[in-house]
């Protein structure tokens, strides 16, 4: 029997869902939190932004020091769980390290969870942005390349869907786009070409590029990605040296995933 899918408010629970978007503020960048800052992210009020802290706190996946919130090693079993049920990216890890090590840039599987991008496989030895990143940690999507590939997937209705339930589009850098009809327009030029660009939208001096990665059925299941910096490279050669490598990668990581699903 499927299980039954909560399709309106009656059928959720509040709490659990604030509790949950709290967990979710945290990323590389912001690693500690207020309340006032819980409070003003969920759009509750501070008593009740107090009151899932705490209770996070005493589940034991948040410690609590002067006035602020962090994340414990606890949160990672949940996502190290995930993963673990995902070993379908452990197999095609080794594809991601080889073609860092050949065209040394980092290169990245990303999937879409909600309006992030949550890295599954990617290469540990260089970085591009000021926190270093590793697997498991979350970007938001609508301004990388690996975001936008993905996004693309979704309608213009389910995509207005989703920033109206998780945004609004976050203001990165003053060349991030987070106007709606602007963000649209975008997404439908990734359709056409199938591939993607970033650039100085994350931080200023990043660029990076993205294709798809489709499973058995033709269905895009996930973005490579490879970035850089304006320091080593030019959005151009990505075009002209990176986007034809991460076409070959991804084509063969598709293959891979397929090769899987038919002997199981």
């Amino acid at each position: 029997m499927s299980e039954v899918v909560a399709q309106s408010s009656s059928d959720r629970s509040l709490t659990l869902e604030r509790g949950i978007r709290i967990l979710e503020i945290f990323t590389p960048e912001n690693k500690a939190i207020t309340t006032t800052e819980a409070a003003q992210s969920v759009g509750i009020s501070r008593a009740a932004a107090r009151r899932l802290l705490l209770t996070l706190v005493y589940l034991g996946y948040l410690s609590q020091e002067k006035g602020s919130f962090r994340l414990t090693g606890k949160v990672m079993a949940i996502g190290q769980g995930v993963l673990a049920r995902e070993d379908r990216w452990l197999k095609v890890a080794g594809l991601v390290v080889d073609v860092s090590n050949r065209m040394d840039e980092p290169f990245s599987i990303s999937v879409l969870d909600g309006l992030r991008i949550r890295f599954v496989a990617r290469d540990l030895k260089r970085r591009i942005h000021s926190a270093r990143l590793i697997v498991g940690d979350m970007l938001p999507a609508h301004c990388s390349a690996a975001g936008k590939v993905l996004l693309s997937t979704l309608t213009a209705e389910e995509f207005s869907s989703l920033v109206a339930e998780r945004g609004p589009l976050e203001k990165r850098t003053s060349k991030t786009i987070t106007g709606l009809q602007e963000f649209e327009a975008e997404l439908r030029q990734v359709r056409l070409k199938s591939w993607a660009t970033a650039e100085d939208e994350m931080e200023i001096g990043t660029i990076g590029i993205a294709v798809p990665i489709f499973d058995a059925e033709g269905s895009v299941v996930a973005a490579l990605a490879v970035g850089s910096h304006k320091k080593r490279r030019t959005v151009d050669e990505l075009k002209s040296d990176f986007l034809p490598v991460l076409q070959d990668s991804a084509d063969r990581i598709s293959s891979e995933l397929a090769r899987q699903t038919s002997i199981l």
